[in-house]
């Protein structure tokens, strides 16, 4: 159970992970950061429920907000998008990275602190924001290579990293074999 549990964690981390980097190509100044916040609770939520935790939606948020702590900067790439006209590409693309990033992140410690036995009134803040820091340099990586991937790309190649997915243990049997027919059928 605790290799499925793992697995379907780091499935639902991946998928918050995507919904908040749309999150951040919202035009609107700050309302990418409100739907990021709002991805992120829900990640977390769905965290809770499958580790078998109770959830606090007003702890929780309070325990992002103290994780998160660079919001200033994740503010800064959302008020870009006042600048007309190339304002809103760069600050969308800044906003993508950074709001899949600290999704990432903050999925990645709760997963870990729901995994060993935590709960959301034994956690443990300082120790929570390194672990932070380290996933959201991670997720800052994956979330840069995913906004630079060309899906037009040499068909072998995907094949290839969608092993290397799977292999990793980052794909299930289904979505492995599902990807792999979607990429054969362009052949």
């Amino acid at each position: 159970m605790s290799q499925e549990r793992t697995l379907r964690a780091e499935k639902l981390i991946r998928e918050h992970m995507i919904a908040a980097m749309g999150a951040g190509l919202v035009p609107l100044p700050l309302a990418d950061w409100a739907i990021t916040t709002g991805v992120q609770l829900n990640l977390v939520r769905k965290l809770a429920e499958l580790y078998e935790v109770s959830f606090l939606p007003g702890v929780v948020k309070s325990l992002i907000t103290s994780l998160i702590g660079g919001a200033a900067v994740r503010g800064g790439a959302s008020l870009v998008k006042f600048i007309p006209g190339v304002g809103w590409m760069i600050g969308g693309l800044t906003a993508s990275v950074l709001s899949a990033a600290t999704t990432y992140a903050v999925g990645k410690v709760f997963q870990s602190h729901f995994a060993t036995g935590g709960t959301l009134s034994d956690f443990d803040l300082d120790a929570a924001r390194k672990a932070y820091e380290r996933a959201f340099q991670e997720g800052q990586r994956i979330a840069e290579e995913t906004a630079r991937s060309n899906p037009s790309e040499d068909p072998y190649q995907r094949l290839r990293k969608l092993h290397e997915l799977f292999q990793a243990g980052a794909l299930t049997q289904e979505e492995y074999e599902a990807q792999k027919r979607k990429i054969l059928d362009q052949l």
